[in-house]
Order: C-alpha cells, then structure tokens, then sequence
C-alpha cells in the first residue's frame, strides 16, 4: 500500500501536479531497493519485426535494477544474446517500461531509448549478481534457442561455483533507459486520474494532466 499511500496524499494537495515527477521518481527508485515494492519487476516492451512491412510489440518481465532521478535512467540486466538486445538495435534503442500493481490498479508507462552496456558499470553492476543470478547468464545456447527434446532444456551447466560464474561475463550486460517521457493511470474508485510527463534535451519537463 505503499505506492497507493505516496499517490493518494499526492492527489490530496493542493497542486499536485507540481509534484507529480518527483513522486513518480521516488516510488521508481523504491521499486529499484527491492523489498517487494510493486514496481521492483515491471514489463519491457521492444518491436520485433517479423516481415519487411510488420512490426509486433515484443514484451517480456524484467527487474529494474537501478534508478537515477536526476539522470532519469532506468537499469535492468540481460543477457547479450537474447532476442531484445537484437530488437532494441533495430529500432535505435526504443522501448517502453510498463509498472502495475493490481491490488491499487496503478499503472506507468515509460518511454525511452535503451543503451546496450558493457563497460566498467557493467562490470560494477556483474560484482553485484549472486551466484544463483549468475546461472542465468551461463547457459551454453542462447536464450530462445529451439530444442527438439521432448524434454525442458538441461540447466546442469548452470549450477556452477563462484570462480567458474565468471564465465557468464561475457553474455551479461546492463541495459540503461534515458526516459523521455511517462505516462500515468491511476484506476481510483473515486474516480479514474492520468497524467503525463514529457521531458526535453535540457532535462526540462512539461506536466499535464490526460483524460482517463
């Protein structure tokens, strides 16, 4: 109830849109410190292009790992081979960042380009990951790899100790936003509240109310 609290007090003042980025910006960084804030897992949406015409949202759940308010930076990890990084190069790192919580019916969209990273951050960022989330990264094939078993895929190569995880290096990466603008819904039994924000180059930002 958290969120639901930082939203309602919010909305009970006078002007609450002279607040409202910095609300946003504190729930996301709280979602990002984990401790089963709502907004600690949210949905990336990438375009896969299927045709030479057709593009199809592509949308998978992943952890927000980082957040910078001043920045307006985003962070989740991923590995290096898996479909997403290919989509985001395709289409000049362009993606969407999708928050809800259901039990309060709040929702965030997050729009922005996405920066593919594997620099001393990135090496920062892989310290960090416990040995049970480095499996993720150790798998012989790629993520999304058809198998003809009529069996799940092994994961025995995974199960590894913390000198050998170091191999999954090279497939981890960190995947940092530079959100552009955000778009707000909060489905209230008193009556349903949207707004969006829209930043410029300077880092400026023009806040609005949206009809639900």
């Amino acid at each position: 109830m958290e969120l639901q609290a930082a939203f309602d007090l919010l909305l009970s003042s006078e002007k609450p849109l002279d607040e409202m980025d910095t609300v946003i910006w504190q729930s996301l960084t709280a979602g990002a410190s984990g401790n089963q804030h709502p907004w600690t897992i949210g949905c990336l949406m990438t375009f896969q292009k299927t045709g030479e015409q057709v593009s199809y949202p592509s949308g998978r759940t992943v952890v927000l790992r980082r957040c910078d308010a001043a920045s307006r930076t985003l962070d989740f990890h991923t590995d290096v081979r898996s479909a997403k990084v290919k989509e985001m190069e395709m289409n000049a790192g362009a993606v969407c960042w999708l928050f809800y919580e259901p039990s309060t019916k709040i929702q965030l969209r997050a729009q922005g380009f996405a920066t593919v990273v594997n620099d001393k951050r990135a090496d920062a960022a892989w310290e960090a990951v416990s040995l049970q989330g480095r499996s993720g990264y150790l798998s012989m094939d790629p993520p999304g790899q058809r198998s003809l078993s009529q069996q799940p895929p092994s994961t025995a190569d995974r199960f590894v100790k913390q000198l050998e995880s170091e191999r999954g290096r090279e497939n981890f990466r960190l995947v940092r936003t530079e959100v552009q603008s955000l778009d707000w819904l909060y489905l209230r039994r008193g009556g349903h509240v949207r707004a969006s924000i829209t930043y410029d180059q300077k880092g400026s930002s023009e806040v609005s109310w949206l009809v639900p």
